[in-house]
């Protein structure tokens, strides 16, 4: 027992020098790391909306919406930030919406640690494409069959149906959320 204290120094030590080195290497790459998420989240903003020339990041509640125009300052959409869970963690996603909310531009995600060659898929933009046009007053609905897709409906990702409904979910509540606020923003 006398040895084990003798020597718990040690492991006291490297706890304070290690928790010192994870302190140092947040303030140093912190900063840049929230740089380039946010340049990531204005890229995706740029890729929902179509003919995008600038946007303007307008708070809504505890929720960032981005008001997005022309080069001659037309509205031309909304982009709508949001997060989720997925099969694995996290899902972050940027969704499109027409100047009028009614359709839905795009659907661009942003980051995802889902399953590598199924779940993460949901990168891909052929699969997030299938979202361009839908009505955004009605609720999106994911099919797992092969089948003839129906309005409003997505084919989700064969091996990766939890994480299509997740993102499908994640978009569903954001719209549903915010479409009634954008009238207010205008």
């Amino acid at each position: 027992m006398k040895k084990f204290i003798d020597e718990s120094w040690l492991v006291l030590v490297m706890g304070v020098v290690f928790a010192g080195l994870l302190a140092g290497a947040e303030n140093t790459f912190g900063p840049k790391i929230a740089q380039n998420k946010r340049a990531e989240l204005e890229e995706a903003v740029l890729a929902v909306v179509p003919n995008v020339a600038r946007s303007e990041s307008k708070p809504v509640g505890l929720t960032e919406v981005f008001k997005c125009f022309d080069e001659d300052d037309k509205l031309v959409g909304w982009a709508l930030p949001a997060s989720g869970f997925g099969f694995q963690d996290k899902i972050h996603l940027v969704v499109g919406l027409s100047p009028d909310a009614l359709k839905i531009t795009g659907l661009k995600v942003v980051d995802n640690k889902e399953t590598p060659g199924l779940g993460n898929k949901i990168d891909d933009d052929e699969w997030s494409g299938q979202y361009a046009g839908l009505d955004a007053a009605k609720e999106v609905k994911v099919v797992k069959t092969q089948r003839e897709i129906e309005q409003n409906e997505i084919q989700a990702i064969t091996g990766a149906t939890i994480s299509s409904e997740a993102v499908t979910k994640i978009a569903n509540q954001i719209i549903a959320e915010m479409r009634p606020k954008l009238d207010e923003l205008r």
